[in-house]
């Protein structure tokens, strides 16, 4: 043997092997321990779930890094029921009373709080309205931006974002007239048009994505962030281990982290220098929000980043999900197609308020976003120290609980046929008797209560011009090697693949009459 375990015939262990024999002894009857309090004496021991996941993080964590932590809670509740215990001391809800009980709280009484284990900081070290777990910070911050993304800031920005959705529709045409007869790629037309709108929103200047019908460096930061943070959020999952986890990330993303950051700040600095008579998001901060009083100029770098990426790549995922989900239901693209072209006769018509009440577009929306939420991980919250409520039953103080928006909207016991794409269960006038029985306030593409999408108006207005439009201009189909493009990874947010479409100018609409 390459190590004597034995000293000469007296048998005697040697002092450096029994000190180890002493690790690993310690170690094996402190996780076998640990393991049996958490399964069967933990305060959550009465909620099922599957076994190893009561006493071990790491088929979580490994969920998160592999993309199919969706998939993976949905099965779960499928199995065990409304509520489950998915890590040791966290709880997942397909109860929809969870959505008020756990997110729509009053602060002048225990509630839910913001659960630093799930949320990054920002790079900057301050953070942001969706990362802070401070409820007074919160609170000033979102009072602060609430006025630029108000129904009358709104109106008043409706030029601005008819004019991006336009130039989409330029381009489009451009696409169809030119070599490739209309065959392209949807998302990337529907990130460049919402990340350019955005961004001059927030930064009073686009990206010139659609300009130049590629991504902007900045763009691709985004994107390659939403794994760094996966891995960030996997790692906080242990404690002892985080800062060498942390060390696997490699430094090129780290870089690109704050090559993302240093962007921000310098466009948003550009701009809150500059003096400019228009309705942006700077605009109505600096005019109507209290200014840099009620929000410091490192807490504007740091939502600077989330109102990007909020304002933009959720849209451009709904309607991404909508296109494929009409697509596959062709009496339904008709019945859409015909409720636009029936009521916008000229381009003129396409207003937000006329849109606003296409009761048929507006659901498909609905339906889209609850069979494909845009966001569609969990919403981590942990219990005050008195404990909650939640659905009728007490969580314990401190126990985490989180909603997930796939999870949710895709339980049966919530939705008739689940994964059918249905938009006639929002329609309250003629919603099938099959579908009566949905529960749809399950479905919560916003979330709900105080931390909610403070974009939703703008997202509202970004889908329904977008949709009106496309189906307005052209004849659209998917292309057979989309077929399949359902079938995603999740990293904080959707991992799309190219969405194929074939598009034909509509040939009964004159040239001067295309919106």
């Amino acid at each position: 043997m390459a190590t004597q375990l034995f000293s000469g015939s007296d048998s005697t262990i040697a002092p450096g092997s029994l000190l180890l024999y002493g690790v690993v002894v310690a170690f094996i009857v402190y996780y076998v321990s640990t393991a049996i309090y958490c399964v069967y004496f933990h305060q959550l021991s009465h909620i099922p779930g599957p076994t190893f996941n009561k006493f071990s993080k790491i088929p979580f964590a490994m969920s998160l890094v592999r993309g199919n932590f969706h998939t993976q809670i949905h099965a779960m509740h499928e199995k065990y029921g409304e509520l489950i215990r998915f890590s040791p001391n966290h709880i997942s809800y397909t109860n929809p009373d969870a959505w008020k009980d756990i997110y729509n709280y009053r602060t002048s009484v225990p509630h839910f709080g913001k659960d630093k284990m799930n949320y990054i900081t920002p790079i900057n070290g301050v953070e942001s309205i969706h990362s802070t777990p401070d409820d007074v910070a919160h609170n000033r911050q979102r009072r602060a931006l609430a006025h630029a993304f108000s129904e009358k800031a709104l109106k008043e920005q409706e030029s601005l974002v008819q004019s991006y959705i336009d130039l989409l529709m330029k381009r489009l045409g451009e696409e169809v007239d030119g070599p490739k007869k209309g065959k392209t790629d949807l998302v990337r037309w529907l990130n460049w048009t919402t990340f350019d709108l955005v961004g001059d929103l927030t930064f009073g200047e686009p990206f010139n994505c659609l300009a130049k019908s590629d991504y902007h460096p900045w763009i691709a930061l985004v994107f390659d962030s939403m794994r760094y943070s996966v891995w960030m959020v996997a790692a906080k999952q242990f404690p002892l281990l985080d800062r060498f986890l942390q060390r696997l990330i490699p430094k090129a993303v780290t870089q690109r982290m704050l090559d993302h950051h240093n962007l921000s700040v310098k466009k948003m600095d550009r701009r809150l220098a500059e003096k400019r008579d228009r309705p942006d998001f700077v605009a109505y901060l600096v005019e109507r929000g209290g200014g840099l009083e009620n929000i410091s100029l490192e807490e504007m770098h740091s939502n600077s980043n989330l109102i990007i990426l909020g304002g933009s790549e959720t849209s451009a995922t709904a309607l991404s999900g909508a296109i494929y989900y009409l697509s596959r239901n062709p009496e339904k693209f008709q019945r859409l197609v015909k409720e636009v072209r029936d009521n916008i006769k000229t381009k003129e018509d396409f207003t937000l308020n006329k849109l606003a009440h296409l009761a048929y577009m507006n659901a498909c929306l609905e339906e889209s976003m609850r069979i494909y939420p845009p966001v569609c991980g969990y919403l981590p919250r942990t219990a005050p120290r008195e404990g909650c409520v939640v659905a009728g039953k007490y969580v314990p103080p401190f126990t985490q609980a989180s909603i997930t928006p796939y999870a949710m909207s895709h339980y049966s016991r919530n939705f008739v046929d689940p994964d059918k794409f249905v938009p006639e269960r929002w329609l309250d006038n003629e919603r099938p008797t099959k579908y009566e029985g949905d529960n749809r306030n399950a479905s919560q593409p916003f979330s709900m209560g105080p931390r909610n999408c403070i974009g939703k108006n703008l997202a509202w207005a970004e889908m329904r011009l977008i949709l009106s439009k496309l189906v307005w201009n052209f004849e659209v189909e998917v292309c057979p090697e989309s077929d399949n493009w359902i079938n995603q990874k999740t990293y904080i947010l959707w991992e799309k693949p190219p969405l194929v479409l074939q598009l034909r100018h509509r040939k009964d609409l004159p040239v001067s009459e295309r919106a």
